[in-house]
């Protein structure tokens, strides 16, 4: 085949949206991500912040920013806004959704956190098991081992991991301790 005859034939890409635009935010995410990974994260944060002026609405840019400002900034206000962003413009991006739930639950903001667990399990990507685990911890804050420990069970039943699965047996045990601690207490 020439040149010419390849350069006009379809292929059936006909109809094919080529967005270039994303694929490069893509391309820039993947570099914050990397530099988050070495712990450079005011470069990473900055390169977020282009990504965000080149799109508004990339949500996963605004997922990153939200941890950096949790985790590095301690400025859980903007951290949320930023997470609630990456739910509202990636909704399919499933990290968005525990690192909320994570900040939720450090804010023992349990409600809340209770409701954005119940939304996040009927998102179809969202693993199962991640929710699982965030309920099970959102119980043994509140000091109710019981509950934890369903859904630990639950947790481990979805997982296919063996470190996970060691951990979740490891998190089950913790809380029958928890039970046999308060049953002491409520035996004097």
């Amino acid at each position: 085949m020439d040149l010419n005859t390849f350069n006009n034939a379809n292929y059936g890409t006909e109809g094919i949206d080529f967005d270039r635009g994303y694929l490069e935010c893509e391309t820039m995410f993947a570099q914050a991500d990397t530099l988050l990974q070495e712990k450079r994260t005011q470069e990473a944060a900055e390169l977020l912040f282009k990504i965000l002026k080149y799109n508004s609405q990339f949500g996963k840019a605004y997922n990153h920013l939200g941890w950096i400002y949790e985790v590095d900034y301690r400025n859980n206000t903007r951290a949320e806004e930023y997470y609630k962003n990456a739910i509202k413009y990636a909704p399919e991006y499933s990290a968005s959704y525990i690192n909320y739930a994570r900040l939720l639950s450090n804010c023992k903001r349990f409600d809340e956190l209770k409701a954005h667990l119940d939304m996040a399990l009927t998102v179809p990507t969202i693993a199962e098991e991640s929710i699982y685990n965030e309920y099970a911890i959102m119980h043994e804050m509140q000091q109710n081992p019981e509950a934890a420990m369903n859904y630990y069970v639950k947790a481990a039943m979805v997982t296919f991991q063996e470190n996970k699965l060691t951990l979740y047996k490891e998190s089950i045990n913790r809380c029958k301790t928890k039970l046999e601690l308060r049953n002491l207490l409520g035996d004097r």
